[in-house]
């Protein structure tokens, strides 16, 4: 998917009539005032004024409520403003949130009529028993009959996931990501699941009665599913809560694994056990003890080699007893590979080669 500019117009709540039990849109988009349909134009030419990059597609978006739901002609009063500025050339191209449960033909055939271009699916899990227990009002095979209805028309479809909801276990979030690669959907957005407050799951917290994860569980298993998604070239075009100021202990967040910078960690984490797993291959072949090594990557890796406050290179010497590894950007390695040198031998692992270790077994 070519990366684009989007300019998202959140409608909160609209259209749902639903409340699952980690939903208060207000607090997720930190949008106070619902957007109209009017104000498309001046938000659009605001953002063409300011992109770095004049070439950069733009895209409009609905997010925050279950557009599908609402009334059609709500939906055509939108959809309308929209399509005229991508008749005009303004925009490229047209997305919106819904519910896989307010998937019809009708309703396609009307976002393909006002030029819609991406349809993301709030499927959140694809284990039947998590989305009970967390109130969500549609099963899997709604999810999977919206993407063969879907894959009828030519939307591109992208599957927003979360993690850690109620009932949630490492097996029931590999279940997800295996029936994810399976449906193949155009793009994934991973959501750690957050308590907010003035929600059910806050009331289940403050009960006992729900655990939130910790961050760490949440970087572990959002690392195994960046690893999933990527082997199977699906693009994982997001990693956690958009930062903002009500997301803080002091404002809306009550409890989860929240972190303003969380695909970042993921990502780091993911370079770790690449590199973990480089040594776990070369070190039968080195002889006496391992002190001094180097690790090579392309510069645009740096941050993902090091981790967060160089955390993966403490990790490393702490495990592998390294007393110095001295950290190589190259400009002429691909990216996301990796070598190590170990004198007086250099070892390589592409990241094509390492994500083997998570092709999905039957």
């Amino acid at each position: 998917m070519a990366k684009s500019l989007i300019i998202p117009f959140f409608i909160p709540h609209a259209g749902c009539p639903f409340t699952c039990v980690y939903c208060n849109q207000w607090e997720i988009s930190g949008e106070s005032a619902v957007a109209r349909p009017e104000e498309i134009r001046a938000k659009v030419g605001e953002y063409r004024n300011t992109r770095n990059d004049p070439a950069t597609p733009i895209e409009t978006a609905f997010y925050g409520g279950s557009f599908t739901g609402l009334t059609a002609e709500i939906q055509e009063d939108w959809l309308r403003s929209a399509y005229t500025l991508k008749k005009e050339g303004l925009i490229s191209g047209i997305r919106l949130s819904t519910r896989p449960d307010y998937i019809s033909k009708e309703v396609l055939q009307r976002l393909a009529r006002y030029g819609v271009t991406t349809i993301e699916l709030g499927v959140q899990s694809l284990d039947d028993e998590v989305l009970a227990k967390s109130c969500r009002g549609h099963s899997v095979d709604d999810t999977l009959q919206a993407t063969r209805l879907i894959r009828e028309y030519p939307f591109s479809l992208v599957y927003q996931l979360m993690l850690g909801l109620p009932g949630e276990t490492a097996l029931s979030a590999r279940i997800s990501a295996k029936k994810t690669v399976a449906a193949k959907p155009d793009g994934v957005r991973i959501y750690p699941t957050v308590v907010l407050k003035n929600t059910a799951l806050a009331k289940w917290y403050e009960q006992g009665s729900y655990r939130p994860w910790t961050l760490q569980q949440a970087v572990e298993m959002g690392t195994e599913w960046l690893a999933v998604f990527s082997y199977y070239k699906i693009p994982v075009i997001r990693m956690g809560l958009q930062a903002s100021a009500n997301l803080t202990r002091s404002g809306d967040l009550l409890a989860g694994p929240y972190h303003p910078a969380y695909g970042e960690l993921v990502k780091s984490s993911l370079m770790l056990k690449q590199i973990q797993q480089l040594l776990f291959q070369i070190r039968p072949e080195l002889s006496g003890e391992l002190l001094n090594i180097s690790i090579s990557f392309h510069p645009g890796d740096y941050s993902k080699v090091a981790g967060q406050k160089k955390r993966n290179i403490i990790r490393l010497k702490n495990t592998y007893r390294l007393r110095d590894i001295e950290l190589r950007p190259d400009a002429e390695m691909k990216r996301d590979d990796i070598a190590i040198t170990a004198a007086p031998k250099t070892y390589c692992l592409p990241r094509k080669e390492f994500l083997e270790l998570y092709r999905i077994k039957d």
